[in-house]
């Protein structure tokens, strides 16, 4: 009779399967994929089905094997067909992705993001872009974290932004190379009115270019007064508003990419990077030439209002004082005219003040002293009494430990004399608390040697005379 093998109820080992589920209709509906295909699946990098589904049946409960019947998916999905169901479910299903799907995926997401920032981002001196491993070491000394489903645009700008703010690299957008191309107006047949309405859109163009934030050494010369191309260098933010300028009244043109991020290629010479390093100290020397300007500025207008408050100072001291002596002199002659009407009445009545305060100083001082001084004798009785009753209680304890020594002594002597043990190495005989310290002698270590070597044994008077090397 053959048995069956069957696999256990408790165990379902789901290895390779990723399941997608969709709660519908009040029912559950499961479809078994293969991982690491649903994500490209709904990226668009995979159309195929069969490539991301493991069978084209539809589940009730992937692991149980429960699959759903035609009226139910009929009365959910308004369709039987089992494909059509598949990828509504793949599209609009909740999936539960893995650690290393996420780890994979979040790695793809910090790999487009560097290689961006690579494309279109520069050194703001050099004009040349950084290599992936510098990018990708300023994002993690940034603490720049991406998001698994946000823009991969949005979270270039905001690494960008990072960046720049932290500055832990010296970073740029690179430039675009744009072209503002002016069109032909017609209904005029004069070349010399053409020649001068062109030159004055040019110059317009121009000047909103420069008004909106364009250098004027980005703005490439024109080859000629019939050149109906205005070539400039501008930040791509600004795209939008070079746009509005093409499409202006004065402009009257169109806008045109010529170039989407404007760098340096090539090699490095030593011409172009000593060139590069005196830009570099020029910017520098502005820098400080406007600080140094800016800060003798201030300095200036900061002498010019401490002169100012330095000769205000003396004209409000001297109004102080002016005002202190009218009163000091109004003060003097009241109280001259009070003491020369009542000179005795004054000096009286300070004096009786004067010895009220002192008795009540001199009472109170005497009521705090026989205060003190009854707080002292309590004190010194207190201390007295308490050691009158340590010194009695001594006197006990000494007496009862003395009776208890007494008696353990006796019963020592007693249990000496009735319960002695000998030493059948030593011959000698043992109270029983010096029986064991007898064993760890160096005597009876020394007759065990002996015993051992078929030697007779030595008491312990000929030990005590026994050289020492003797016991080694």
């Amino acid at each position: 009779m053959s048995r069956q093998i069957t696999q256990p109820v408790n165990q379902v080992r789901l290895t390779n399967v990723a399941v997608v589920r969709l709660s519908r209709g009040g029912h559950r509906f499961e479809v078994a994929c293969y991982r690491n295909k649903i994500v490209n699946y709904r990226q668009g990098t995979e159309t195929d089905l069969s490539e991301v589904l493991q069978t084209e049946r539809i589940f009730t409960n992937v692991s149980k094997g429960q699959f759903a019947n035609s009226k139910t998916l009929q009365k959910c999905f308004g369709t039987s067909e089992e494909e059509e169901v598949c990828r509504f479910i793949l599209d609009n299903g909740d999936v539960q992705v893995s650690d290393q799907e996420r780890a994979v995926q979040l790695e793809s997401t910090v790999r487009e993001v560097a290689s961006m920032v690579s494309e279109k981002c520069v050194h703001p001196i050099s004009r040349r872009p950084y290599t992936m491993p510098q990018i990708r070491d300023g994002m993690k000394a940034a603490g720049f974290m991406v998001h698994p489903t946000r823009n991969i645009k949005q979270q270039f700008l905001d690494c960008v932004r990072l960046l720049q703010e932290n500055r832990v690299l010296e970073i740029e957008r690179a430039k675009m190379k744009l072209a503002i191309v002016l069109l032909q107006m017609g209904g005029n047949d004069d070349e010399n009115s053409n020649d001068h309405q062109l030159a004055e859109r040019r110059d317009a163009a121009t000047t909103f270019l420069v008004n909106e934030g364009v250098a004027a050494a980005d703005i490439l010369p024109s080859n000629g007064d019939n050149d109906t191309r205005i070539i400039f260098l501008s930040d791509p933010s600004l795209y939008r508003r070079m746009d509005g300028i093409a499409r202006h009244d004065d402009v009257n043109g169109r806008l045109e990419i010529i170039q989407q991020c404007v760098t340096e290629e090539g090699d490095v010479t030593l011409g172009h990077e000593l060139e590069r390093k005196a830009q570099q100290q020029q910017h520098r020397n502005e820098n400080h030439h406007l600080q140094t300007t800016g800060i003798n500025a201030t300095q200036s207008d900061a002498d010019e209002t401490n002169t100012n408050v330095n000769d205000e100072v003396p004209t409000l001291s001297d109004k102080l004082q002016s005002g202190l002596r009218l009163t000091s002199n109004v003060a003097g002659s009241n109280n001259e005219d009070e003491d020369e009407y009542h000179p005795t009445i004054t000096r009286v009545a300070n004096s009786r003040k004067a010895q009220k305060a002192a008795q009540k100083k001199s009472k109170k001082a005497k009521r705090r002293e026989k205060e003190d001084a009854a707080e002292r004798e309590e004190k010194i009785a207190a201390e007295k009494a308490r050691q009158k009753e340590r010194d009695e209680r001594r006197g006990l304890q000494q007496t009862a430990s003395a009776g208890d020594a007494a008696a353990s002594q006796n019963n020592v002597s007693n249990a000496d004399m009735g319960e002695n043990k000998a030493c059948n190495t030593c011959g000698g005989s043992f109270a029983p608390h010096e029986y064991r310290s007898h064993f760890r002698s160096d005597w009876h270590m020394y007759n065990v040697k002996l015993k051992m070597k078929g030697c007779a044994t030595v008491s312990e008077k000929e030990f005590l005379l026994c050289d020492s090397d003797a016991f080694f």
